[in-house]
């Protein structure tokens, strides 16, 4: 019996009439307002592919602007962090520090959490979205954003992530697990191996929502209130309200955390796990009231999630104008 394998989605926006090269392009670039210099027409070529709860993307496009304020910080809520490897070109990334130079063999890591502001050359990336809760806590308690690395263990990280871009189309779906383990755990040591070596340096402390963020991620399966997280992160209830108001409270967040999770558990084809086991693994002591809230949330319960195989890829990736718009709910979803 034939395996399913990780089929890409493809994008190439000479296959478009030239007006809508660069619009398309810009379009799934869902969590950034994209702009560039002069008009006509928007060389750009790209391959994703959806590895479990990660995205990787190989880009290849001429320059643009990239930005990101906390008025579309605070209007999206997305929580994911990217990490872009330039294989060729590079960009000037302002996260908070000023203008700082990532060329031509770089690592830059941006938090969707934080504002930026990127002016990328013509160039030739890789990128991953990890959602938080499989990066922060391994990096605790380093702030990531806007961190720089050059040599190092990038070089080591950039032939494993080019080594998958030219095997995936062949490797079967159910190992998607593994390698996100694979990647995690090549990525977390190059960023600490940078720290130790001192060729990157840590930006701040990390700003309390990211850590309450990380904190819950933590521990999701065990009894959480009030008063235990605020005794463990050393902060005030005042303090914890403000840092939760923008997920709409300290419950609500949580919530949403474990629903991320489960969703997450789902998508993993290598997990065998009863729907009531991994929702007790989430903090979920009722897998019926999970059910509600996940279809709430979801649109279908996790049984029919996990019938459907999760965010299974289609058999015929779409292209162009469907393309664009695919990693745009794909980048959108990533929680």
């Amino acid at each position: 019996m034939n395996r399913a394998t990780f089929a890409p989605l493809c994008f190439d926006s000479a296959a478009l009439p030239v007006a809508e090269q660069f619009p398309t392009f810009a379009s799934a670039m869902v969590n950034f307002d994209v702009t560039r210099a002069g008009a006509g027409g928007f060389a750009a070529r790209a391959q994703v592919w959806r590895i479990g709860a990660l995205i990787l993307t190989e880009v290849r496009a001429e320059p643009a602007r990239y930005f990101r304020d906390m008025a579309r910080i605070i209007r999206d809520r997305v929580d994911h962090l990217y990490v872009n490897l330039h294989l060729s070109g590079g960009a000037q990334a302002d996260c908070g520090q000023g203008m700082r130079n990532a060329g031509a063999g770089s690592l830059l890591v941006i938090d969707m959490a934080q504002p930026c502001a990127m002016v990328a050359e013509d160039r030739h990336t890789l990128s991953l979205a990890i959602p938080r809760h499989l990066l922060m806590p391994r990096l605790d308690p380093l702030d990531p954003h806007g961190m720089i690395v050059e040599g190092g263990l990038v070089p080591l990280l950039a032939a494993q992530w080019q080594s998958l871009c030219g095997a995936l189309s062949v490797t079967p779906r159910d190992h998607a697990s593994a390698i996100g383990r694979m990647m995690l755990d090549l990525l977390v040591e190059t960023l600490q191996d940078a720290l130790r070596a001192r060729d990157a340096n840590p930006l701040r402390s990390e700003a309390l929502p990211g850590r309450v963020r990380a904190y819950l991620d933590a521990h999701l399966g065990s009894p959480l209130d009030v008063g235990t997280i605020c005794r463990e992160l050393g902060v005030s209830r005042s303090g914890l309200y403000r840092a939760c108001a923008e997920g709409g409270g300290v419950v609500r967040l949580l919530q949403q955390r474990r629903l991320r999770r489960m969703r997450a558990l789902l998508e993993d084809r290598g997990e065998t796990r009863s729907i009531a086991a991994l929702a007790a693994t989430v903090g979920f002591r009722d897998s019926a009231h999970l059910s509600r809230l996940f279809k709430r949330t979801f649109g279908v319960t996790p049984n029919e999630f996990r019938a459907r195989g999760g965010q299974a890829m289609p058999d015929r990736p779409p292209a162009g104008h469907d393309a664009a718009r695919l990693f745009g709910n794909w980048i959108s979803d990533l929680q």
